[in-house]
């Protein structure tokens, strides 16, 4: 009741205005809430502008995400291919290279294995004391060598002995190569020593 009687004041006094009165407080009233919705107007502007922003950054760091993790993905399917490469080698370098050298007509003088550990997963983990538990299975990445020593070979063999061996599926890489030649002709090699790599994920007995 009393909020009612103070509106029908207002609405009294009003009355009472002349009219030029009645026409200022009108411009005032329409000022005032002009003003109210401009500011209202420029804070939803504002928070709209912000809204907008913010859901431009989410679409551009999607689109980042996505095109990292097709990147992600091509190089993890990269990775897993050699993986899998250097668990399934069981290639034996010495015949391999012997068989290949015999399809060429080059004679092996000298053969020469070596192995090491590329990765040492076998050094840093702790044998179980328990008896009745098994050891944990480390795998660990070796490069098994061969070093060839060939005599009287010629350029041409030689080139072609390191590409048959190469193009192998298998991961096997030339390491090492010294060359010694004749005086008396460059393309006759006298003595060459040829080291070939091979790389595989082994499983380390402690």
């Amino acid at each position: 009741m009393a909020e009612k009687g103070r509106m029908q004041s207002v609405f009294d006094a009003f009355d009472r205005l002349s009219g030029r009165e009645k026409i200022m407080v009108g411009g005032l009233v329409g000022a005032f809430l002009l003003t109210v919705l401009t500011i209202v107007w420029m804070v939803f502007s504002s928070q709209i502008s912000a809204l907008e922003e913010r859901n431009e950054n989410a679409r551009s760091t999607m689109a980042e995400v996505m095109t990292l993790k097709d990147a992600y993905l091509a190089q993890k399917a990269k990775l897993d291919a050699k993986k899998s490469l250097l668990d399934r080698n069981d290639v034996r370098l010495a015949p391999l290279i012997e068989t290949e050298a015999k399809r060429l007509g080059v004679e092996i003088d000298d053969f020469k294995e070596d192995k090491r550990y590329i990765t040492e997963n076998h050094r840093r983990a702790r044998p179980q004391n328990d008896g009745d538990t098994p050891p944990p299975k480390i795998r660990d990445l070796v490069e098994v060598s061969t070093t060839v020593t060939l005599r009287r070979v010629s350029l041409e063999q030689l080139s072609n002995l390191l590409a048959a061996v190469q193009k192998r599926p298998e991961p096997i890489r030339v390491t090492d190569l010294n060359i010694s030649t004749l005086t008396s002709d460059r393309q006759q090699l006298r003595v060459v020593k040829v080291k070939v790599s091979t790389y595989r994920n082994e499983e380390v007995k402690l």
